[in-house]
């Protein structure tokens, strides 16, 4: 029996299996050897959490907290790996996860045990995966849900985590989850999001898919008006059979889901989706536990969540400001040791880099604020008080970033503190066009860029007007500026709108009244200025070295092999599945798909290049002309095709061990022989 199915392929996961660890140290050991090249040890190494830096020799690692849930017991134990592997502060990320830097590459395996021996995963947090899944911030606090979202993101996470079907995607996927129409998740943003409703009494989702922000923003497609929470995998796994299908694997940069919606059309995606759904729908499923579903209370609805929030069973939820999400060890520690004493079991991460407490008694209130603002992080009373300032690490430790987008968000913060017309207003701040800092759906957002300024590169920004994440609406592009002039560009165009705008204007609706001309007389006090300092970007002692060369890891390699592999996996997972629900048609696609899979691997064994359009005969002939001297190749494969129209269990155990012989042939490939072709050739010449 192949490996694939040795155990149940469709129960969910835990967060951590101790075999991640191992498979990580298998390839750390490869790499180190020169067994695999740069591009098969990144592949790897990102599925582990594990990204490379800006600066050589030390690794980012990223750890993956589904739905931002954080038990109190992990913070201690972030603490202790960022205070023992790791140099500087960690910080929150605008998913929900939490990286810490600058790990030496041979100590990560000890990180990483660390981390598991706890509970905690780092698989799948980065790559071309399901990335972390995220939730709204208030999940589980918030008066208005209907369902704790977090529990959603959570149970979905362990649903699909180590599928082989997931672990060599074209690009990631985004996933996000809403408890209630609100969308404090911000579907319209993800690849794939999930809002909770209820329709004729019965609760469910609605279901959003193909957005995204980057270079090339759109806002989420509704591909279901209702779902029941039993069809939420099926969901998955239908637009991820999409992604495989469709996704172009060749040009990194266009592939993902929203380029699928681009090339089809809208109407074409809903009907691809809907038809591949219905045929998801009637396999056999991954478990699903029944969610607890409530009954919604009004609240007033915030933008983010911030100060103390009452919730619907008399507790308190304390949402903390962590500037720039930025946490150092001791910090952690504090943070556990106040929600012990709060009577709290977990905090949630939020998407605007700051910390939930929930479920504190009132009497326990006060004394939570004052511990947290003793330890430099504040509780404001309202999102009307406080600027609102989110930013990604940009050249502080990416490869890719171009502009110090953190060293600029702290000039930021720091400027609109004494600025009443900041108080209110969102500032995102990414160090390039990927928008990791969310510049799209800000009132005010910032794209670093490099720009010639008298033949010598100089770091600037480009800038963006009234975006909104809860309706999928895309800033405007406005123009570019300096990143020495961006903080003072910021306090003008803050006063100008908040001067100028008319009967309540939207920062959106004054920016795009007042059109190219308008923004441009408003910044013209900017002029030149010190021509000198504009080559020294914030934070930083030198100048501008311009945009970088390095690859960026966000678009991970994959290595082929490895794909042929898993999806060969994937196919006998899903010929169990077609076998179960009695559908021979299924069954013998999947068949066929496992047996292409198993033919590609070995080719490429040989390195015999094959093409995702090559029928199954062609395969088939050309694994018998450049395998033809192992017999278990050639008996396999005559197996397989005599199985096809036949028995379904003889079917199954064919594809097994055709499977099971590849595996066999990478594991300890024999040395390669002459190819059937070439040997009558030279028998034929002997003669």
């Amino acid at each position: 029996m192949s490996d694939a199915v040795t155990a149940d392929p469709l129960a969910s996961e835990p967060l951590v299996d101790l075999a991640d660890l191992a498979e990580y140290r298998r390839g750390l050991a490869c790499h180190l050897s020169g067994e695999w090249d740069g591009e098969r040890w990144t592949a790897h190494r990102v599925r582990f959490g594990v990204y490379g830096q800006r600066q050589p020799g030390v690794q980012m690692v990223r750890i993956k907290i589904p739905g931002g849930r954080l038990p109190v017991a992990w913070l201690r134990t972030l603490a202790a790996v960022n205070r023992d592997f790791a140099e500087g502060a960690s910080h929150i990320t605008t998913r929900q996860d939490v990286q810490i830097y600058s790990v030496p590459l041979d100590r990560t395996p000890d990180l990483l045990e660390t981390l598991y021996s706890q509970g905690i995963t780092t698989r799948e947090a980065c790559g071309n995966t399901i990335r972390n899944l995220t939730a709204c911030a208030l999940a589980g606090a918030c008066p208005r849900e209907l369902v704790d979202a977090g529990k959603v993101a959570d149970q979905l996470a362990r649903a699909w985590l180590r599928q082989p079907l997931v672990q060599h995607m074209p690009r990631k996927i985004k996933i996000t989850v809403s408890g209630c129409a609100t969308d404090c998740g911000h579907t319209a943003i993800h690849d794939l999001g999930f809002i909770a409703t209820v329709r004729d009494g019965v609760p469910g989702f609605r279901v959003l898919a193909g957005g995204g922000l980057g270079s090339q923003p759109r806002p989420a497609v509704e591909i279901l008006d209702f779902a029941g929470e039993s069809e939420l995998p099926a969901v998955l796994e239908a637009l991820v059979r999409l992604h495989q299908r469709y996704s172009d694997r060749r040009n990194r940069n266009a592939a993902r889901l929203k380029f699928v919606v681009k090339r089809f059309g809208e109407d074409r995606f809903r009907q691809l989706f809907a038809e591949e759904f219905v045929r998801i729908r009637g396999l056999p499923q991954r478990p699903w536990a029944a969610l607890d579903w409530l009954a919604p209370a009004e609240a007033a609805v915030a933008r983010a969540p911030v100060g103390v929030i009452s919730g619907r069973d008399g507790s308190a939820a304390v949402a903390v400001s962590v500037p720039l999400g930025i946490v150092s060890s001791d910090q952690w520690d504090a943070l556990a040791r106040i929600a012990e004493q709060a009577g709290v079991g977990e905090l949630r991460a939020t998407r605007e880099q700051n910390l939930v407490f929930p479920g504190i008694a009132p009497d326990k209130v006060q004394a939570v604020v004052a511990a947290v603002r003793a330890i430099g992080f504040d509780v404001p009373a309202s999102a009307a008080d406080v600027p609102a300032v989110i930013s990604c690490p940009g050249t502080t430790t990416c490869r890719i970033g171009i502009t110090n987008s953190q060293g600029f968000a702290r000039q930021a913060l720091a400027g609109a503190q004494d600025d009443p017309q900041a108080r209110g207003v969102s500032v995102h701040v990414s160090g390039c066009q990927n928008s990791c800092g969310l510049h799209h759906v800000a009132d005010f957002g910032l794209h670093g860029l490099a720009k010639k300024v008298g033949g010598r590169s100089a770091p600037y920004y480009q800038l963006h007007f009234g975006g909104d994440a809860a309706g999928g609406v895309i800033g405007l592009t406005g123009p570019m500026v300096a990143a020495r002039q961006a903080d003072e560009a910021l306090a003008l165009l803050r006063r100008a709108w908040s001067r100028g705008r008319q009967d309540g204007e939207t920062v959106r609706a004054w920016a795009g009244r007042l059109g190219k001309d308008g923004i441009g007389a408003v910044l013209a006090p900017l002029g030149e200025g010190d021509v000198d300092g504009l080559f020294v970007d914030w934070g930083d002692g030198s100048d501008f070295a311009g945009a970088p060369q390095a690859k960026g890891e966000c678009a991970a390699p994959f290595a082929a092999g490895e794909l042929y592999d898993d999806l060969a996996d994937d196919a006998l997972i899903s010929l169990d599945r077609a076998i179960a629900a009695g559908d021979r048609a299924a069954a013998e696609r999947a068949a066929e798909t496992g047996i292409v899979y198993a033919a590609r691997r070995l080719l490429h064994l040989r390195a015999i290049p094959s093409d995702d359009d090559q029928s199954l005969e062609s395969l088939v002939a050309a694994l018998r002309a450049h395998w033809g001297d192992v017999e278990d190749v050639l008996v396999g494969t005559g197996a397989v095709l005599a199985a096809r129209g036949g028995d379904a269990a003889l079917l199954r155990e064919a594809v097994a061990w055709l499977i099971d012989t590849m595996r066999g042939l990478v594991a300890a490939p024999p040395a390669a022989a002459a190819a059937v072709g070439d040997v009558e050739a030279l028998l034929g010449a002997a003669q």
